[in-house]
């Protein structure tokens, strides 16, 4: 190669360099203002937020924390009950009979409805206890239950009725033998200010339909 083809070759090397250089260095400056201006922005945001702003938030969580008739139709429940208990472990065979009692008291400043149960079960004594609620955001009825009869809890979340007597709440559970997803009904209907039924419509074998377990009938006792 002759010295000028070299000097050449030096020259467009350099040159090349010098560009990708301040290719970077533009890239980086870029980066730079698009940091600022986001910050910027944030914080031009987080400057927006007025105590008018606030006060409504705080408005819109007050309302959808306070009691409402749902809340009063579930306190007319509070009280002692004796339960009558019919349970049906498979469709066709014959009901269990049993007795239990309940226990009945709103918590949380009248938000929940909180249920204590004494009873038996298959011959042996059994304890559980429930948590019911109104979620106004959800505009839904929801339910959990726990026992000393297994480890879990179970859920249920469903609508009521317009005259606020009948709550249907769904939910499915895990079924010890076959480790299958089984899915329940639980509908529970005001009789009167006394008495209330609850019914337990648990899935049939094939999944496809459904069978009445479980009838509890409560008759208030105070």
């Amino acid at each position: 190669m002759s010295r000028s083809n070299s000097l050449r070759l030096v020259l467009a090397l350099l040159a090349s360099v010098s560009l990708a250089a301040t290719a970077y260095a533009l890239a980086a400056d870029d980066a730079k203002d698009s940091a600022k201006k986001d910050s910027a922005g944030e914080a031009k945001q987080a400057s927006a937020s007025t105590p008018a702003d606030e006060a409504k938030m705080m408005e819109a969580w007050m309302a959808l924390a306070k009691p409402g008739k749902e809340h009063a139709a579930m306190k007319k429940m509070e009280g002692e009950y004796d339960v009558d208990v019919e349970m049906v472990m498979q469709p066709g065979a014959p009901a269990q009979k049993s007795k239990g009692k309940a226990k009945y008291a709103m918590i949380m400043g009248g938000r929940y409805l909180h249920a204590d149960y004494a009873g038996e079960t298959m011959g042996m004594p059994f304890h559980g206890a429930s948590l019911m609620g109104y979620d106004n955001a959800k505009k839904k009825y929801f339910s959990a239950w726990v026992d000393d009869m297994s480890t879990g809890i179970m859920l249920g979340e469903g609508t009521g009725s317009p005259d606020g007597k009948v709550t249907t709440l769904t939910g499915e559970y895990e079924d010890p033998m076959t480790h299958q997803k089984r899915k329940y009904r639980w509908v529970t209907t005001v009789v009167s200010d006394d008495k209330h039924t609850f019914d337990w419509f648990d899935a049939d074998k094939d999944g496809k339909g459904e069978y009445r377990m479980m009838r509890n009938t409560y008759t208030r006792v105070k």
